[in-house]
């Protein structure tokens, strides 16, 4: 089996995992997790490690849907409802998961006076390790591709940036809890930490009762997209050969997932990161009109199952322009137009004693200027967003907002598709 095909099994073999266990409770995963990493055949296309990581996603994500109160309330009685019978090395997973998601677990006085006393013990009777000397790693040469975009190699081996480069604003910091491991590993969760603050700024929190939301606002299509970016995106973007290489020329361990960040928003040529993501969701649309893409490689499925369960309308073939830029969102440009939209929604329907009334239709100025600052139809979903969360962002407020878009009805919904779709699904 070459590496492509092996690649692709390894894509269909986990999108099938992730949509087999999305509603299987926590003991039902962990068996299904023992059943598959001890299966001979699992192994033509996974190794333990492989397995691993896809199996804690999926724990992670079960675990997550429990909620906050009832999984501490499982930890306090060691697990004990959702383990199957027997099985230590299970209790120590979901201890571990937990550990992430809920922050290490409070020890009783007792607890902390032994471990004190045999930390004081320790340290008496070890002797300190001997120093292991560092040695220096044999710089490559970058691929001739990307290579303008690299930079030196004495500035990327030891994590230096000229004096007047910027850190990218979107970058999240590495976690002080979870050190570096592979390349890999901090690939895929840079990536995704990425994602999840970018729709976390335009999700409807909290979400209203009883409505269906369009897929970018619906909290539970944020958590769904995570899992099909691990899925099917991440695995065949680590395999391309231009990423391989970009792992061998960075101190990742120094630099972190910034440098990550700072590449995806450095611009679209010579782009490594973006034109392997963009490679892998145009194989996701059919390339002649009428011919399906294989469900086995694709998301559409999961995406209609998740809305259908969850209520909210899921993205079709038709939308993956809008999914191929959720990576390239500016995060802080986000976080700055919902933080002076509410500012001038405030100071023109509701303003406090200390703030002078803002003038009439600075609120819509406000959408309209960011939705021509943001990636496009970015704004169109801050619009709808601001229907949900602020009261006199009504129907008629976004009745006359979309006559900004064009004159005729078919520029309107030319020029802002989503929040014409939204409006007549309304009776607007």
């Amino acid at each position: 089996m070459t590496g492509d095909e092996r690649a692709k099994t390894f894509e269909a073999k986990v999108a099938s995992l992730i949509a087999a266990t999305r509603h299987l409770d926590v003991a039902r995963i962990l068996t299904l997790r023992q059943m598959t990493i001890a299966d001979p055949e699992t192994r033509r296309w996974a190794s333990e490690h492989q397995l691993g990581v896809v199996f804690d996603v999926i724990l992670s994500k079960a675990l997550e849907r429990l909620g906050r109160p009832r999984l501490e309330e499982a930890r306090r009685h060691g697990f004990a409802d959702l383990l199957p019978p027997g099985r230590d090395a299970d209790l120590r997973l979901l201890g571990d998961i937990a550990e992430r998601l809920l922050g290490p677990k409070e020890a009783s006085e007792a607890e902390n006076a032994q471990a004190s006393f045999e930390a004081l013990l320790t340290r008496r009777l070890m002797a300190a390790p001997p120093k292991v000397p560092r040695v220096a790693s044999q710089a490559r040469e970058p691929p001739p591709l990307f290579a303008a975009q690299l930079g030196a190699d004495s500035l990327k081996r030891k994590g230096f940036q000229p004096k007047d480069a910027l850190p990218s604003p979107a970058a999240p910091p590495m976690d002080p809890d979870k050190p570096f491991v592979d390349f890999p590993t901090l690939f895929d969760d840079t990536i995704c930490a990425h994602i999840r603050r970018s729709l976390g700024l335009i999700v409807v929190s909290p979400r209203p009762p009883g409505e269906r939301l369009p897929f970018l606002v619906a909290p539970e299509f944020a958590a769904l997209f995570q899992d099909v970016v691990r899925g099917f995106v991440l695995p065949g973007m680590r395999a391309s050969r231009h990423v391989q290489t970009l792992a061998d020329n960075y101190n990742w361990a120094e630099v972190g997932g910034a440098q990550l960040i700072e590449i995806i928003h450095s611009g679209e040529v010579n782009n490594p990161i973006l034109h392997y993501w963009d490679a892998r969701w145009n194989a996701m649309v059919p390339q002649k009109k009428g011919k399906p893409a294989p469900a086995a490689n694709t998301p559409w499925q999961m995406f209609r199952e998740d809305a259908t369960f969850s209520n909210y309308e899921p993205p079709g073939e038709d939308d993956i322009h809008i999914l191929r830029d959720i990576i390239r969102i500016d995060a802080d440009a986000l976080a700055r137009c919902w933080r002076e939209v509410e500012q001038l929604y405030q100071q023109e329907f509701a303003p406090t004693g200390r703030q002078a009334q803002a003038r009439e239709g600075a609120f819509r100025d406000g959408l309209l200027k960011w939705t021509s600052r943001l990636n496009d139809h970015l704004g169109e979903f801050m619009a709808i967003k601001s229907y949900f969360l602020l009261p006199q962002c009504d129907l008629e407020f976004l009745r006359r907002l979309v006559t900004n878009f064009g004159r005729a009805e078919s520029e309107r919904r030319r020029n802002a598709p989503f929040l014409c779709r939204f409006l007549e699904r309304r009776g607007g």
